[in-house]
């Protein structure tokens, strides 16, 4: 019977607020009064959220709003309780049905607001209300996982942004950048005793870079970076160390390795550091390896059409082309609804291969491409594919 019992309750799907409900009428901590309060909340509650996210008078709005503010209410009990029905059972007893109900939004609202991933200065997001309708219908786990992926990205964040203050850059002053970015090249201005240490241009890493393969790392600067790791806020030094060990055993083997030209050495390490004043007296130091680069990688194809075929499968992590075949545009949408996009490695392909005098309206191109991108090609709405092929013919190039 106990055996019995013990599968019952794995297999046990029902909401949590349903389980909490039921195990507080059982156990008398729920009385008739309190239940008729949540009958008589609940209704109310739910034609906001139909309102909300649709019209309430239809009636597909009104069943899907039930699973909503159900879960909602589901999500706020379980976290708030850590799953202890008892616990959960005497929160719906002493406060009311709506403020869990929006207990759970508000859980929502702030994940919404944390970062998707560790960059900076990149604003493209979905909004609130989309956010909030896929959310509110997803599970504890889904957000656990999330919140703990956005807790990672937003303290690789703050450990940038405080290693860009200290060597003299405001984050005002900072856009479209990876947060590890900054934290490596503060590492390496440290461990190199730049002086004065500041966040470097194009020339002055490329200096750095010498220095380092004429001299090797300084005892000064392992000091330096000793005291700064021990200045910083404890919750940042984790970021820094993770930076440091990637600057140490994949940068400097090639940085102190004489075999290899600096100049191209600079070009393979610039999209992984963050540098400052990039202008025309800098991108002489990238024009001629960028440039065959990147007409050996755009087939030199200069429409929008054929380029935004390139950026989005490279923020599909697929291998870039300018022309997809309808099968492989079908495998592209498939991807990103399981594994989500990456617009960085956009980004960093723009700065590190476009010509210079085309960056900024590269840029802007896929800036002004990914939000509809984003919102057309992740419709779980869309089951038969139709609607993202047809976006993705409109404006890529699919043959």
């Amino acid at each position: 019977m106990q055996t019995s019992q013990h599968q019952v309750m794995l297999f046990d799907d029902r909401p949590f607020f349903e389980k909490a409900l039921l195990y507080g009428m059982r156990h008398r901590i729920i009385n008739q009064e309190k239940l008729a309060s949540i009958l008589q909340d609940a209704p109310k509650g739910l034609v906001q959220i139909a309102d909300f996210f649709g019209t309430q008078y239809l009636r597909p709005n009104i069943e899907e709003a039930r699973a909503r503010i159900v879960n909602l209410v589901s999500l706020f009990l379980e976290e708030g309780s850590d799953g202890d029905l008892d616990e959960a059972a005497r929160s719906l007893r002493d406060n009311s049905f709506l403020s869990h109900s929006r207990g759970g939004s508000e859980m929502l609202k702030r994940l919404w607001a944390m970062p998707e991933d560790a960059s900076w200065g990149i604003l493209v997001k979905p909004s609130q209300k989309e956010f909030l309708a896929e959310w509110s219908l997803r599970s504890l786990a889904d957000y656990r996982q999330a919140l703990a992926q956005r807790q990672v990205h937003q303290l690789s964040i703050s450990t940038g942004l405080w290693f860009a203050e200290q060597l003299g850059m405001a984050a005002a002053d900072i856009s479209t950048v990876s947060a590890d970015a900054i934290v490596r090249s503060a590492v390496l201005v440290h461990l190199s005793a730049t002086t004065p240490a500041a966040i470097p241009t194009a020339a002055g890493l490329l200096q750095m870079l010498g220095v380092l393969r004429d001299k090797g790392v300084p005892a000064k600067g392992r000091k330096q970076l000793r005291e700064i790791l021990a200045s910083m806020p404890e919750a940042y030094r984790e970021v820094a160390r993770r930076e440091l060990k990637r600057v140490e055993s994949e940068d400097l083997p090639k940085i102190t390795d004489p075999s290899r030209p600096l100049n191209q050495l600079l070009q393979e390490l610039e999209p992984l550091y963050f540098m400052r004043d990039f202008g025309p007296e800098d991108a002489s130091l990238f024009a001629v390896p960028a440039s065959e680069d990147w007409q050996r990688m755009t087939g030199g194809k200069t429409d929008d059409s054929s380029l935004l075929t390139i950026f989005v499968c490279l923020a599909a992590d697929i291998p870039a082309k300018p022309v997809l075949s309808r099968a492989a545009a079908r495998t592209l949408i498939r991807k990103v609804r399981k594994d989500g996009f990456q617009r960085l490695p956009v980004l960093g392909f723009i700065r590190a291969y476009a010509p210079y005098e085309m960056q900024d309206d590269l840029e802007r191109l896929w800036k002004e491409f990914f939000p509809e991108a984003q919102t057309t090609l992740l419709d779980a709405a869309d089951t038969t594919l139709g609607d993202a092929l047809d976006f993705l013919k409109e404006n890529c190039v699919v043959v």
